[in-house]
């Protein structure tokens, strides 16, 4: 039996988050695959991403209730197979309509297994540290997942995109049977009361930060090859991009103790509605090219500090393990969203949208710290 903070359990939650992330590591390289190596309309790209999205957002709503059910020991290395398994039959099935079902299968199944991984973290004695060393795993890969993947898919076509996002899954998989921790999940767990007020301001406010995420991510290369930027210099801002992300988790590591969570919550979103703007109006290389490089860093930052905010607050865990929920709500709608914002009205509306939710997601995260102060600290499940 694994315990929730032997090294190996660390690895297998790790591992788990990786895999179940790679959205954050792979949108401008999917929707790219996906209208570029399969011909599908802007719009049609970004809802195959989007069912996967959002079959992981209607799993994880569906296991936050059902949180003291579960066997997460279990359940994740089955979500994990699955996912690994759609991914692989998208390399030689063709069509619309099947690859929109297995994006929608695929993403339901990382769904639970993330929303289990999510949920056991926050039972962690240290949520805010794992969740950083979750991130810093996620930077490891993101660096070669972005580094790689476009020249396998230069060699082997564009299906090599779903062999390494399926070779993803499947290694979550392998470790996660071996070493997904025992009894991680509360046996009992009062699911009827509402989330604390501070929890749900800090949940809306990281939605509104995936949407945005999502919408610039989602298109990045295609704007960059829009402009005229060339796909070699677009290729080396996704390199450096990856490299980028290995150093936010381990700085939030480092200053968990040094900075409130709702300042640093409050000015993130901020900083992403500006590199957003700069990303999708930009007319110079450099003015695209350096907010591009740091733009997933501002996200992965943040929302260390409000995982940390939210576990602190909600003595249940449940809200925990609805992270996949309240990131991939947002996120689900982005790759379509933006599909349609840029066939209508062109990228810059993708900057001019994601601003306005900025706004309000700073808005929301100040609301948080408010209603935390109410309630004098760590908040009980109460309506």
């Amino acid at each position: 039996m694994t315990k929730l903070n032997a090294r190996s359990a660390g690895f297998a939650l790790i591992a788990g988050h990786v895999a179940g992330m790679i959205d954050l590591a792979a949108l401008p390289i999917w929707v790219d695959t996906l209208i570029g190596g399969y011909g599908y309309r802007p719009a049609m790209g970004g809802a195959l991403p989007t069912g996967f999205l959002l079959g992981a957002v209607i799993a994880s709503l569906f296991l936050s209730r059902r949180f003291d059910k579960v066997q997460p020991r279990m359940l994740a290395p089955a979500g994990y197979w699955i996912a690994g398994a759609c991914f692989l039959a998208m390399t030689f099935m063709n069509g619309f309509a099947i690859h929109l079902l297995l994006h929608l299968i695929g993403g339901m199944a990382a769904g639970t297994a993330l929303s289990v991984v999510h949920g056991t973290m926050g039972r962690a004695e240290n949520p805010h540290r794992m969740f950083a060393y979750a991130g810093i795993g996620f930077g490891l890969f993101s660096l070669l997942f972005l580094g790689g993947v476009p020249q396998l898919i230069g060699v082997l076509g564009p299906q090599a995109f779903f062999y390494a996002a399926g070779g993803t899954m499947l290694a979550a998989a392998i470790i996660t049977t071996l070493w997904m921790p025992e009894g991680s999940v509360p046996e009992t767990v009062d699911l009827s009361t509402r989330f604390p007020r501070p929890v749900r301001f800090a949940i809306e406010g990281i939605m509104g930060m995936a949407l945005i995420q999502g919408l610039v991510f989602s298109y990045l290369i295609q704007v960059g090859n829009a402009r005229g930027f060339g796909e070699g210099n677009v290729e080396i801002v996704l390199i450096l991009l990856g490299i980028v992300n290995l150093f936010p988790p381990a700085l939030a590591a480092l200053l968990e103790n040094c900075l409130p969570a709702i300042g640093v919550s409050r000015v993130g979103p901020i900083v992403q509605g500006v590199f957003a703007l700069l990303i999708m109006l930009s007319g110079s290389f450099m003015g695209y090219a350096v907010p591009a490089i740091f733009f997933a860093a501002v996200m992965i930052f943040t929302h260390t500090f409000v995982f940390g905010f939210i576990a602190r607050h909600d003595p249940t865990g449940s809200a925990v393990s609805a992270t996949p929920a309240m990131l991939m709500t947002g996120s689900a709608v982005a790759p379509f969203l933006g599909g349609a914002l840029v066939e209508i009205f062109g990228f810059g509306a993708i900057g001019s949208f994601a601003a306005i939710v900025a706004i309000a997601c700073s808005w929301l995260f100040a609301r948080a710290g408010q209603a935390a102060g109410e309630t004098g600290g760590t908040a009980p499940a109460t309506n």
